[in-house]
């Protein structure tokens, strides 16, 4: 049963989720949930995501208790800690809000991808290539000659809900091999301390991965999507990019390969609280369907990878599980 919000004013605030507290690689940088009254609803709006991608809070039995909808933690249950009829932090399964007094500045650009117009032609030209790489699934090179950015065609294979996405500086991986990668330090739940491959349904995400040379990186970098929900439910996926700062001048960018593997053997994974991850993980061997080349060029979001300061907090974010050459075979 979904109850009433009665009073909003003890929860309004500013809530920021980072550091060891943050429960993913898709939350790296920090998460600040602006809490505010809209109507009769409690929402919460994101910097950098469009007004009218709030988050709701619904209302259950719990005291103070709430189920989120849109958002990144779509369907976590959560709730306000109070003290002196004041709520001071928020609290889930596996995470937890500090309640702060202003938004603080150094928190990571949201991208949002270009915008893309779906035609006739350019459907039925990819639709075309998606199926002959779901029916030939040799895992060879895609002889990709169409006349549309390769990132249009990686969102429209991703929008149909057959495939995953993993993105490599090696272009020679022909069995993808379950290993225990380098996990961020704020996993508090340990999911990338499984024995697995690591892998994302989002087609933009993993690019990042395959054009940033890994070699050449020092420090910390930080990366993600999130998506969030309009109000007839429309997903709206929002990206950050961040290396060192003092590597950024560089750019330490090369040539790469994205992979489309099969779903079959992969499970996604959960924050906890009942909020789905964007990765996935398989415990097997996984061969790929299909490679595609890729130049730092073509990563979309190439001149919007922003830089931050590395220091010993930093290196918690150090997180590429869906993507470290560790994790290949």
């Amino acid at each position: 049963m979904i109850r009433t919000l009665l009073d909003p004013t003890p929860y309004v605030g500013v809530y920021l989720l980072r550091g060891a507290l943050a429960p993913d690689v898709l939350l790296q940088g920090a998460l600040a949930l602006d809490v505010r009254r809209r109507g009769s609803e409690l929402v919460a709006a994101v910097p950098g995501v469009p007004e009218g991608y709030e988050i709701v809070f619904e209302p259950c039995d719990a005291p103070h208790g709430f189920r989120l909808r849109g958002g990144p933690l779509d369907g976590a249950l959560v709730s306000f800690q109070l003290s002196a009829g004041r709520a001071g932090s928020l609290h889930g399964s596996g995470f937890e809000l500090d309640r702060v007094g202003a938004l603080p500045e150094d928190l990571p650009a949201r991208l949002l991808a270009p915008e893309m117009t779906l035609d006739a032609a350019k459907r039925s030209a990819f639709s075309h290539l998606l199926e002959g790489i779901l029916e030939r699934r040799d895992g060879a090179q895609i002889d990709y000659r169409l006349p549309y950015p390769k990132h249009e065609f990686l969102r429209y294979a991703a929008a149909q809900d057959r495939l995953l996405f993993h993105g490599s500086n090696n272009p020679d991986i022909e069995v993808f091999r379950p290993v225990r990668t380098s996990a961020p330090l704020q996993d508090a739940d340990e999911r990338g301390n499984l024995q697995a491959v690591y892998t994302t349904h989002d087609g933009l995400w993993p690019m990042f991965f395959a054009v940033v040379d890994r070699a050449r990186l020092e420090g910390s970098i930080r990366n993600g999507v999130m998506v969030f929900h309009g109000p007839n439910g429309e997903p709206l996926p929002v990206y950050n990019f961040s290396i060192d700062r003092e590597q950024l001048a560089e750019r330490p960018w090369r040539a790469g390969t994205l992979y489309l593997l099969p779903r079959d053997g992969f499970r996604r994974l959960e924050f906890g609280g009942g909020a789905l991850s964007n990765e996935w993980a398989s415990e097997v061997e996984v061969r790929p369907l299909a490679r595609l080349a890729l130049e730092p060029r073509e990563f979309p979001f190439l001149d919007r990878i922003g830089g931050h300061l590395h220091s010993g907090t930093d290196s918690k974010t150090y997180s590429v599980r869906g993507s470290s050459p560790a994790a290949e075979g």
